[in-house]
């Protein structure tokens, strides 16, 4: 049986993830982490992260690894060194 937990993440500048094609804007978006059981002797899960992205009133669904969103949240924290923009 899977299970799914729901966070808020924040960025306070444009960040890019892994796959996009430019810039998304600044703001808090919904991570949705899903945890599936996986077939072996011991008690494993296989891990999946969803961020939701919000921009001009849609919402798309950006499949993202735990470690490109670490960074990307790292990066956030960091020096603005693009002028605002990425």
């Amino acid at each position: 049986m899977s299970h799914t937990s729901t966070r808020t993440v924040t960025f306070q500048k444009p960040f890019l993830l892994p796959g996009m094609e430019a810039p998304h804007a600044a703001g808090s978006f919904e991570l949705q982490t899903e945890e599936e059981p996986i077939d072996v002797m011991w008690e494993a899960y296989h891990r999946r992260l969803t961020i939701m992205l919000t921009s001009a009133g849609r919402v798309e669904a950006w499949p993202v690894s735990e470690i490109d969103l670490k960074n990307a949240l790292a990066a956030d924290q960091g020096p603005d060194t693009h002028g605002g923009q990425l």
